[in-house]
């Protein structure tokens, strides 16, 4: 005897047109003779698509149940995956993806909306400057956001909300760019959006952080092998003269000498301590400590620890994120 299926579906709507790396919904539409609550969607297959969000609520007419799911395209040979819901599977289709042809500003966002929410800039050094974006997108690929004309660049927090998503990203870009420019594509409009806004350096440069980039301090052999060639000629002085000055005079010159060569204090940050620019309240932050670890500590200022992160930075934070073992 033949085996009827609980369940009948069917492409509803499919995207005659995507692009690369865009997020798109697609639409079934099923009829069942089950309870919907007992339905088990589940996914096989596919190519150059992921998943990005399927628990969009079920709608209905008189005939149909409909159900909308939300995929990103990641190259222009894809397709769906099949769709099997409880014992029926729905052969997954192919689609029709298309490159971009985008400007020299694109940021490699596509989005039905895209907004800089905030943006801070910070003198780095005289040749250049730091931003600090918070941006706001739907159905926005944030994942992939990129500054084309940014000499260094981190996303520092990405939080998805679907459809919307926010990210925290940071980025050192020259100084003599006076304008911050950038482009995303509209999926909408389907064409090219853009976000500028003008780059006002904030006065709260780093007269504190001139060294923000230090691994130690590069005079440290010359100022060590100076004072010890100091104490050396105040000790023979002192031995031919005799003179009980100079030979307290030779031992403070030495220990000077031994200061500057004792290595640097090591702390211990919390995990999720905030790392700041600069020892203010009101300063940017640079990046999150995810694990709880040791930095070599450079300096201290008002209740901040200056230290020393990897990749030639440094940062601040407050004692009160320190370890108190």
């Amino acid at each position: 005897m033949p085996v009827f299926s609980s369940v009948l579906a069917e492409w509803s709507k499919i995207p005659q047109i995507v692009y690369v790396n865009q997020i798109f919904p697609v639409t079934i539409r099923f009829i069942t003779t089950n309870k919907v609550q007992d339905l088990v969607l589940s996914y096989e297959g596919g190519e150059n698509v992921t998943l990005k969000y399927d628990k969009a609520p079920l709608s209905k007419d008189d005939l149909y149940y409909y159900k909308t799911l939300y995929f990103k395209v990641t190259a222009v040979n894809a397709k769906l995956p099949d769709i099997i819901i409880n014992d029926y599977r729905l052969a997954g289709e192919s689609l029709n993806v298309q490159k971009l042809s985008p400007p020299l500003d694109f940021c490699n966002v596509l989005a039905k909306d895209l907004q800089i929410i905030s943006h801070k800039s910070v003198q780095f050094d005289k040749n250049n400057n730091l931003i600090v974006l918070k941006i706001k997108g739907k159905y926005a690929n944030l994942e992939d956001f990129y500054i084309p004309f940014a000499l260094k660049q981190h996303k520092k927090e990405l939080q998805e909300d679907f459809p919307t998503a926010t990210l925290l990203y940071y980025a050192f870009i020259p100084a003599n760019i006076t304008k911050f420019r950038i482009s995303y594509f509209n999926t909408d409009s389907r064409d090219f959006h853009k976000l500028f806004f003008d780059i006002i350096v904030r006065d709260e440069i780093v007269s504190t952080q001139s060294d923000l980039n230090p691994t130690e301090d590069k005079n440290k052999k010359i100022k060590i092998i100076g004072t010890l060639f100091v104490s050396v000629l105040f000790l023979i002085i002192a031995i031919l003269k005799r003179s009980y000055l100079l030979g307290f005079l030779t031992l403070l010159v030495a220990g000077i000498a031994i200061y500057i060569a004792i290595p640097l204090q090591k702390i211990c940050v919390k995990q999720g301590a905030k790392i700041y620019i600069l020892p203010t309240k009101k300063s940017t932050v640079f990046e999150i400590n995810h694990h709880q670890r040791s930095y070599m500590k450079l300096n201290e200022v008002n209740g901040y620890s200056k230290i020393k992160l990897d990749e030639k930075k440094v940062g601040w934070v407050r004692d009160e994120d320190l370890c108190k073992n």
